[in-house]
């Protein structure tokens, strides 16, 4: 197990606080004029109210009234939590500590305001801002979950790559939000998610509650990172490089400059490969499937800890495929137009199954100069409009 760092959500995840949030959120749209019913409200959760507001009143009322809207939810909230008890669930300290034990970082990433999670701490008894190494609030962070800002930010602060990082989240917000940063996210039903919503959305695997989490908290750590190496920055750059060296290798042979390296899990690489589709006349030789087929028999059946690198984000056959191998961890340097990459990928909602770690942006400059010298040097018509809007799109 070669996990660095444990990022934690906190509402519904650390602590019983998402009813209060819906109440809250109740008696805001209430006091203006908006009756909007708990259940309605309560499938929003996760979000923060920049992305909560629009997404239940449309961007008309969103652009009316949303700053007020959420000025009346903290308001609302903060009376809430000083009028009762919001507490912790067991084993959520117990959990941060036995990772701080065990020499894991730890982080906690929250779409509310500093205000916001002091009235929080206080009511739950405890000082979120020494419970773990670093906080992340909404101050952090662009947008809110699903979108990644929090979740990045927390990999920053910590000072590590999305591959040596796992969030444990209740919402399908938390795990869309990972997915998006590149980091495993390990689900929790205390938010009152079931297993299909989370799992669909992008969770690894799910448990009942942090204090179940920490029962098998081994077999959870093996789940989010199942290899032996740490997936670091520096790691991650020196496969990208084998990859590139795969994408000139095809560059010279006049393919696209799309090449691709299989790794185990201890960072050594076991096959290689790039587009064969001009040398073959297939168009579905993509260098992914080349370094696959190079990987006959020198990856166990059941190994989980299998690393895919590749110079161009996957296509959706290739992602497929990984998916299939029970690939762990995808990286990529440049990312293919919206319509043909990994993002088209639905993640599986079976608990046998598993969305691989989809890590973007390495050695990306690099990686997409490799596609402009292409266009200087080769004039490949039936290639060339795709390479002209990849470019346009990076």
């Amino acid at each position: 197990m070669a996990l660095d760092a444990v990022i934690f959500d906190i509402d519904g995840t650390l602590i019983d606080s998402n009813g209060a949030h819906v109440e809250a959120w109740e008696r805001a749209f209430a006091a203006h004029g908006y009756r909007i019913f708990p259940d309605r409200i309560a499938v929003e959760i996760g979000k923060g109210g920049d992305k909560l507001v629009p997404d239940i009143l449309g961007d008309e009322a969103e652009a009316r009234d949303g700053e007020a809207l959420r000025a009346a939810q903290q308001e609302e909230f903060l009376r809430i939590a000083g009028s009762r008890r919001l507490s912790p669930f067991p084993g959520a300290e117990a959990l941060i500590a036995e990772l701080r034990r065990r020499g894991i970082r730890t982080a906690l990433a929250t779409s509310s305001n500093r205000d916001h999670l002091d009235g929080l701490g206080r009511s739950a008894g405890l000082d979120l801002t020494a419970l773990a190494d670093e906080l992340i609030t909404a101050d952090d962070a662009d947008e809110s979950k699903p979108s990644p800002d929090l979740v990045v930010a927390a990999t920053r602060k910590l000072g590590l790559s999305p591959a040596q990082c796992a969030m444990v989240g209740d919402t399908p917000y938390d795990a869309q939000a990972c997915r998006l940063a590149g980091v495993t996210c390990l689900g929790v039903r205390s938010g009152g998610n079931d297993d299909a919503t989370l799992m669909g959305a992008g969770c690894r695997a799910i448990w009942e509650d942090v204090a179940a989490l920490m029962a098998d908290l081994d077999g959870a750590l093996d789940r989010a990172s199942p290899g032996s190496a740490h997936l670091t920055q520096a790691l991650l750059e020196r496969l990208m490089d084998e990859a590139m060296a795969e994408a000139r290798a095809g560059l010279a042979a006049g393919e696209a400059p799309i090449g691709c390296v299989l790794a185990r899990g201890d960072g050594s690489i076991v096959a290689r490969g790039h587009n064969e589709m001009v040398a073959s006349g297939v168009l579905t030789a993509h260098g992914e499937l080349a370094a696959f087929a190079g990987a006959a028999g020198r990856i166990p059946g059941d190994a989980r800890d299998v690393l895919l690198v590749s110079t161009l984000e996957p296509c959706i056959m290739c992602t497929g495929a990984a998916m299939e191998t029970a690939v762990d961890t995808i990286v990529f340097g440049l990312e293919a137009p919206a319509d043909s990459g990994t993002a088209r990928i639905r993640p599986p909602e079976s608990p046998d199954s598993g969305m691989p770690r989809i890590v973007g942006g390495v050695r990306r400059a690099e990686c997409r100069a490799l596609f402009e010298r292409w266009l200087r040097e080769n004039g490949n018509p039936e290639q060339r409009p795709y390479i002209e809007r990849l470019l346009a799109d990076t």
